[in-house]
């Protein structure tokens, strides 16, 4: 705000940020991109923003697996979203932003389509940025601005290596980061 401007002339539109996962475990890493989506659609002052978390329908969950293996592994779609849930009181808590989880059946989902998205929060990984460039595109072909991409770091494990599902999955690490296993 720069000086003589008063506060309440200004107008806060809400701003809604976007994230999608699986989040089976909920980890280190999720809690990571979960801060970066509140912090993303929160306001200081007036206004409030929004965060939308897509959940990975059962069998989209299951198509988009980079190991068919763990396809077991993938708790049920309602435990995920009890979970989820769970996890988006707990940080959204620090925040303005409102929080709405809905089920998604495609990678694109709601990103891919509606005009009321500012943001996508993604991981840092390779396939998720490529997610993020390609419905990018799919927004610019479809007539609708590109939504800002915010990409927290990688969150490590107590091994300096990354904390992911995977790795949680293969019980290398627990949620928090810790080696499991032969000490």
């Amino acid at each position: 705000m720069w000086p003589g401007d008063d506060a309440s002339d200004m107008e806060q539109t809400e701003r809604t940020a976007i994230l999608g996962g699986t989040f089976s475990p909920i980890h280190n890493g999720h809690r990571a991109l979960l801060h970066k989506a509140f912090q993303t659609a929160s306001h200081d002052g007036d206004g409030d923003g929004h965060v939308v978390t897509g959940l990975a329908s059962t069998d989209l969950a299951e198509r988009t697996r980079s190991d068919p293996s763990h396809v077991e592994l993938i708790e049920p779609f309602e435990e995920r979203r009890a979970n989820l849930e769970a996890e988006l009181e707990r940080v959204g808590g620090a925040y303005t932003a409102s929080h709405e989880t809905i089920r998604l059946e495609d990678t694109g989902g709601p990103a891919a389509t509606s005009e009321d998205v500012d943001a996508l929060v993604a991981s840092p990984e390779a396939k998720a940025q490529r997610r993020a460039y390609e419905l990018n595109e799919r927004r610019r072909e479809a007539g609708l601005a590109p939504l800002e991409i915010h990409i927290p770091p990688f969150v490590v494990a107590e091994d300096g290596e990354r904390i992911s599902s995977t790795r949680i999955r293969n019980g290398e690490i627990d949620v928090h980061g810790r080696v499991v296993g032969d000490r």
